[in-house]
Order: C-alpha cells, then sequence, then structure tokens
C-alpha cells in the first residue's frame, strides 16, 4: 500500500512539471486545456471563456508550452488592464524564475520593445535549448513596429526543427524569405492541415487556410494556377461538408474560398441566404441585412436643396434609423452590435426612451465582452452626453464620468510609460489629459443644465487658469491648435454659465495652416531589379510613392494606376514612380508583381513605409518634392480619370518649391 501510495505521489509531481524543453503539455494537462470553453465562443462573456484559464494556470505553473498557450488570447488586448495584471501578478510568483521573466517579457513586448528585448536576449542566451524562448524571440521581431526580418527567420526556423510538429508557430512563417525554406514550410503547413481534416477541424485550425492559401498562391505561382485552384477547391469541399455555422471564422474562410478565390458564381448568389438561414444571429447575417435594406432603399440623388436636407433626405433618414433600430434589437447581446447601439446614443432623431435603452445595452455589452474593442472617447463619456443633451438620468452622470476616466486609465496604463506611442511624438499623459479636459466639459454642461451655477462656474475658473498657463507661442503647433480648441470651448461654457466674455474675433478666424511638406526621413532599400533606392535618388524630381499590401483588395484596385503612371514617367528625368510594399513577406510581393507583369520599381519593407508615413495604412499615395518632402495633400489613386490631376499637381509642386 506504502508502494502505492509513494507512487502516487512521484507521478502526481512528475505531472505538474513539464521540461522546458518540451514542445507540448503534458497528456493529462493538455486534456484539461482542451476542455476549455472555446475563446472564440462569444455566446460565453469574455469572464466566462478565460477565467477557467487563469484557474488553470495557477494549477499547472511549472508547464512552459501551457503557460504559453494560456497567454496567447490576452496578448493583443493591452487595453484590459485588470486581465494583464492578473497575469502579471501570476507571472511573478511563478517559482521557475526563468519562465516568469520570459512570460512577462512575451507579455510586455508590444507595449514595451525595447525593454522586453533586453530580456528576451538574456533569456535566450540562459535557456537555448527551449523551443518557448525561441518562439517569444520569434513574436517580437516578427512585429511590423520593430522590423527585425533576420531575427524572425532565425527564431523561426530554430522553433521549427526543434518543435516541428507544433502548428502555432506556422502563423509566423511569412517570415521566411529564402524561397526554398518558404516552400518546404508551405508543405509542411499543407500536410499538417490535410491531417487535421482527417481529425477533424477546429475553430482555431481555421486560420491556417488563410495563410495557406496565401503562400500556395506564391509557391505554385502563374504557372501552376490550375493546381493551386484544385487545392483550394478541396478545402472549400471539405468546409462546405463539415459546416461550422456558428462559427464566424469558418463563414468568412468558406466565402473567401468560394467567392475570393475559386469565384465561384453560385456561392455569390446563394450564400447570403444560407447564412440568414442557418446563422441568424452571426455577424454575417447582421452585415448582409444591412447591405440588403440599402439595395432595396436607395439614398435620394440629391440629398441637398438650399442648403438644407430634402424632404427626401429627411425621410430616407427616418426609415433608415427605424431599420437601424429594429435591427439592434433582433443582435442585442451579440458582441458587435454593442458599438453601433452607441454611435446612435447621439442622433437627435432617437427618443428619449430608446437612448435609455441604447445606453443599457451598450455599457453591458462592453462589460460582457471586454475583448471585443474600446472606444475613444470612452463609452462612459458617449453615454453621459447623451444623457446630458436629452437632460435624462442626470443623477447618473458624475458615475458615468468616473467610470470612464477609470476605463482610460486602464487602456492606457500598459503604454503610458512604455514605447507604443514614441513614433507620433504623443505620450500616455496627453492621452490622459484629453480624457480629463473632455470630463470636465461634460461635468460642466452637467452642472449647467442642473441649475448647479456655482459649481460650473468653479469648474470653468480651474480650466480658464489652465488655459493662461499652457498658451504656446508657436502658433502651428499641435499643442497650439489644442489650446485654441479649448479657449472656444471654455467661452462657449462660460456664456451658457452666465459669465459675461465678449466674443473674441481672433478664435473666430481661420487657424493657421499646418505645413504643407514634411521631410522624408532617410532610407536605403533595394527594388526587384537589384537597384538600391535612397533619399538622394528623389533629390530634383517629383516622385509618386505608393504604400501597399497583397490580399487588400482596394490596393490592388489601384496598382493598374500605378502602371500606367509609370509608363507616362518611366523616361522622365523630373518624374519617378516608386511603390513599397508592406508584405509580410517579401515573395507575395514579388509574386504579385510578376503575375500582373508590373514593373514599376517596387522596394519592401513597413519599416520603410513608416520613413515616408509614419503611423500610415495602405493603400496611400504621395507626391514627394524636389526636396524629399511628402506633400501633406493626400492624392487620388492613379486612373485613367486621375492621372492628369496628379500631374498638374506636381507641375505646381515643381514651381512652388
Amino acid at each position: 500500500m506504502r508502494t502505492v501510495t509513494l507512487l502516487a505521489v512521484l507521478s502526481s509531481l512528475g505531472f505538474a512539471q513539464s521540461d522546458r524543453t518540451a514542445c507540448s503539455m503534458a497528456l493529462g494537462v493538455e486534456n484539461e486545456y482542451r476542455s476549455l470553453p472555446s475563446m472564440s465562443d462569444l455566446s460565453r462573456s469574455w469572464e466566462e471563456r478565460y477565467a477557467p484559464r487563469r484557474a488553470l494556470a495557477r494549477k499547472y505553473p511549472a508547464d512552459w508550452p501551457l503557460q504559453f498557450a494560456l497567454q496567447t488570447p490576452i496578448q493583443q488586448h493591452s487595453d484590459m488592464r485588470r486581465e494583464w495584471d492578473l497575469a502579471i501578478e501570476h507571472y511573478r510568483a511563478i517559482p521557475d524564475r526563468l519562465l516568469g521573466e520570459l512570460l512577462e517579457a512575451r507579455l510586455l513586448s508590444p507595449v514595451q520593445r525595447k525593454t522586453s528585448r533586453g530580456v528576451l536576449d538574456r533569456i535566450l542566451r540562459q535557456a537555448k535549448d527551449s523551443p518557448w524562448t525561441h518562439l517569444a524571440m520569434l513574436e517580437w521581431a516578427a512585429n511590423p513596429r520593430n522590423g527585425d526580418r533576420t531575427v524572425a527567420e532565425r527564431e523561426f526556423e530554430a522553433f521549427r526543427q526543434m518543435c516541428p510538429g507544433d502548428q502555432y508557430v506556422f502563423r509566423y512563417i511569412e517570415t521566411v524569405r529564402d524561397p526554398a525554406k518558404l516552400r518546404h514550410h508551405v508543405e509542411s503547413l499543407r500536410s499538417a492541415i490535410e491531417a487535421d481534416k482527417r481529425r477533424g477541424l477546429e475553430d482555431e485550425d481555421l486560420e491556417r487556410l488563410r495563410t495557406a492559401w496565401t503562400l500556395e498562391q506564391v509557391t505554385y505561382s502563374r504557372d501552376h494556377l490550375d493546381e493551386f485552384l484544385q487545392v483550394v477547391g478541396s478545402d472549400v469541399s471539405f468546409l462546405r461538408d463539415h459546416p461550422m455555422w456558428g462559427s464566424e471564422t469558418w463563414i468568412f474562410m468558406y466565402s473567401l474560398g468560394s467567392e475570393g478565390i475559386l469565384k465561384d458564381d453560385e456561392v455569390i448568389r446563394s450564400f447570403p441566404d444560407e447564412i440568414l438561414a442557418h446563422a441568424p444571429k452571426s455577424h454575417a447575417a447582421y452585415l448582409d441585412r444591412q447591405e440588403r435594406w440599402r439595395k432595396e432603399n436607395p439614398r435620394p440623388a440629391n440629398p441637398v436643396e438650399e442648403h438644407r436636407l430634402s424632404d427626401a433626405q429627411q425621410a430616407y433618414d427616418a426609415r433608415y434609423m427605424a431599420f437601424s433600430l429594429a435591427l439592434l434589437r433582433d443582435f442585442w447581446g451579440q458582441p458587435f452590435a454593442g458599438f453601433d447601439a452607441a454611435n446612435l446614443l447621439l442622433v437627435e432623431k432617437v427618443s428619449v426612451d430608446m437612448v435609455i435603452e441604447l445606453a443599457d445595452f451598450a455599457i453591458s455589452n462592453a462589460e460582457r465582452f471586454p475583448d471585443q474593442g474600446t472606444s475613444t472617447p470612452a463609452l462612459q463619456f458617449q453615454i453621459a452626453e447623451a444623457y446630458v443633451a436629452r437632460k435624462i438620468r442626470l443623477d447618473q452622470v458624475p458615475g458615468l464620468i468616473e467610470r470612464g476616466i477609470q476605463q482610460s486609465e486602464d487602456q492606457t496604463k500598459y503604454y503610458r510609460d512604455g514605447e507604443a506611442l514614441e513614433k507620433s511624438g504623443r505620450t500616455g499623459e496627453d492621452s490622459t489629459s484629453e480624457t480629463k479636459g473632455r470630463a470636465r466639459e461634460i461635468l460642466i454642461q452637467h452642472a449647467i443644465v442642473t441649475g448647479q451655477l456655482e459649481r460650473a462656474r468653479a469648474m470653468l475658473n480651474d480650466f480658464r487658469r489652465e488655459l493662461d498657463l499652457s498658451k504656446s507661442l508657436e502658433p502651428t503647433s499641435r499643442l497650439a491648435r489644442q489650446w485654441r480648441n479649448d479657449q472656444i470651448t471654455y467661452e462657449m461654457l462660460a456664456r451658457r454659465a452666465g459669465i459675461d466674455i465678449p466674443i473674441n474675433l481672433e478664435l473666430l478666424k481661420p487657424p493657421q495652416a499646418e505645413p504643407e511638406r514634411f521631410p522624408v526621413a532617410p532610407f536605403e532599400a533595394k527594388d526587384l531589379s537589384g537597384k538600391t533606392w535612397s533619399l538622394a535618388d528623389l533629390q530634383g524630381k517629383v516622385t509618386y510613392v505608393g504604400i501597399w499590401r497583397s490580399g487588400c483588395e482596394a490596393c490592388g484596385a489601384t496598382l493598374q494606376g500605378v502602371q500606367q503612371l509609370y509608363e507616362r514617367w518611366k523616361d522622365r528625368t523630373d518624374r519617378a514612380v516608386l511603390s513599397i510594399s508592406v508584405d509580410a513577406n517579401i515573395a507575395i510581393a514579388e509574386a504579385l508583381m510578376k503575375d500582373n507583369e508590373y514593373s514599376f520599381p517596387m522596394i519592401y519593407g513597413a519599416e520603410i513605409a513608416a520613413k515616408f508615413l509614419p503611423n500610415g495604412g495602405w493603400p496611400t499615395a504621395w507626391l514627394i518634392d524636389p526636396k524629399s518632402r511628402r506633400l501633406q495633400k493626400r492624392l487620388p489613386f492613379p486612373s485613367d480619370e486621375s492621372i492628369p490631376k496628379i500631374e498638374e499637381i506636381a507641375d505646381k509642386m515643381e514651381v512652388t518649391q
């Protein structure tokens, strides 16, 4: 009996521990993990989905694979302060300090990039035998804002060698630039997908199909397009034979494969009806019903008459509002509907009763699904403004403002002292100051409508003192523009509070214009022909620069126009065309250029695009003047109709340097 007991104790100790070199969880631990509620099951609240994960993390603190898997759902939610606080508290209590420090650095890497890199470097030196140290470094290097593709590719290869059966790492497959290695990994990904098909795909497996389709399209190339379409057709048939109508990912992937790649006209016609029949509460159904209403109720052709909305437009708006409210009621409780409910709060035509209903729904929805996004300004501020404007529930306004300030502070905690805003020139303190300013404005209005004029005037006096202290001497600076807006707000509120303030005619004048041109940062990159481009190549000419990404439908629609512009300018010495791909892998961009026979110069990298437009998106188009300065005015994308306009702007830029 004693022997049996001893064996049981030893077994439990071994079961609770996990070698840092392990690629997967211990068998019993993995069974418990797989029994957890799915994070994509939005019929459950965040707490219902994630609380069991917190408990499992505490139960098996030494299991490296488990801890990484349990951390993944919160990695992209730095605005969820409470969850990150709890996680960091747990990591600092883990006896294996190497694991605890690694988990903390991994979690904080999006907001404290430089600090986290230092910790990851140290831990990688101490535990090179652990695949998880390599994965954490891979994730850091694959972050577009870090842009260290050499490190990312190295760490991807290291992890794959240690754990060839792991499939999570395939989400970083686009970091591999070597064509032969990439093809090998794509083949491994396909083998894993086929094995999953035999076992039965789960919701979390479906996203790997999108990665496979993107990269298989590259590796098959134009010469083997039929083979690629056969592979996608097989996947789509599998999805069709194994429907998961409750999964938004399944709906998206089936639609993407059928419509986006195979161009199946029958699916295009029938799928919306099937969604409404089988998944009537899905986001896809919600969007489809909106789209159907718009098609059945076209907007009036001439909405403005004598500087006011026409009767037809006003009638249209009333019908759309009634439809929107009815649609929201049908989707009450769905996570995506909360944002639309908040957007309708300040619409004048919404009745008081509906404002209350929308506000209650939006608040409860935000509390139930904090992982579905946040709003700026805080949702509580929007609701408080709606209450003040309608003069309803005024007793709730101070509490809403207090909760809104707390929510804003929670959202900014993990970037206030980090590095997430460094490129924009803003800080966490800027955000906090703006939040408190917005809160004060609402509270002053609240005091006025509730007859508390002395309270309103006291807050206005504080506002006045801050304005006097913060006035900027530089008229075109961001702070000066903010001061001007705050001054206008102050004077408007002061007059409403009965303070005799003369109209400031200076504030009625248009503000000084922002600088029209901004210098491009130094850069160096090779195009597909091998030519190296740098800032010197832009000197003395007007250059069209377009930023794009494969798989972006709007981007693809612009590239033919870029080719047209290039054909017109390619022999000119005073003009140039340059495009920048921000694809995760240059091979994807190269394949698109080759398949479409585009010959305009293309350089690559999100970090290069940021030299032209920090924190920019895609597609975007800009002109760079002969002194290598970006024209602030956004361009139309090139086409038969717009190219003459682009050339007209370029001619003026050349004259007005």
